[in-house]
């Protein structure tokens, strides 16, 4: 068996573990707020960040069976490659973002349940930044998975992609409806 291949199943393993997580997170974000009780806020809160440690593993595997790939085809500065490097290191910060405010928000949901886990739910409003990162990251990624096929011959149209990409997951990111907004929230800081 060739090590090349392996490590091609390797970085596709990677990107389907990844869009499994992706799945499960907005599973969990989507009944947090749903959630009729503090204790059951909780309960989705913990599984969204439990899933979502599985991110920055599927990024170590990208970089590594991604970087052993373009060593044995030289083509370490080839577009597609920068732009792989590129969307990593911006899911990588963003993702660090989201997990610093999704402690945050475990801490305030956690000294809510410790007055009692059946207390109803507090309404929750995510600051614009951490309602829209989410949706952008699937852009992100969406876009570099793009131009890791079609292999664009600049770096320039190769960056333009992921651009277009974070674009794309800013205009599709959920809108916070207006009656909500007007409602007391619990603050996350954003």
């Amino acid at each position: 068996m060739e090590l090349y291949a392996l490590a091609k199943y390797v970085h596709l393993l990677a990107l389907v573990v990844a869009a499994g997580v992706t799945a499960v997170t907005k599973l969990a974000v989507a009944r947090r707020a749903r959630a009729r009780t503090v204790g059951e806020a909780l309960d989705w809160h913990v599984t969204l960040l439990s899933a979502a440690r599985l991110f920055p593993l599927c990024l170590v595997v990208f970089l590594l069976s991604g970087g052993y790939m373009l060593s044995v085809t030289h083509a370490m500065r080839s577009p597609f490659a920068i732009s792989g490097l590129v969307g990593v290191v911006l899911l990588f910060a963003s993702g660090t973002f989201l997990g610093v405010k999704g402690g945050a928000l475990k801490k305030v949901l956690e000294g809510i349940a410790a007055k009692g886990a059946d207390q109803p739910a507090p309404k929750m409003v995510p600051p614009a930044s951490i309602a829209m990162l989410p949706t952008i990251n699937t852009g992100i990624a969406l876009a570099v998975a793009l131009v890791m096929v079609v292999k664009p011959a600049t770096v320039a149209v190769a960056l333009g992609i992921v651009a277009a990409g974070i674009v794309l997951g800013a205009l599709a990111a959920p809108k916070v409806p207006k009656a909500v907004v007007a409602q007391p929230a619990v603050a996350t800081e954003g």
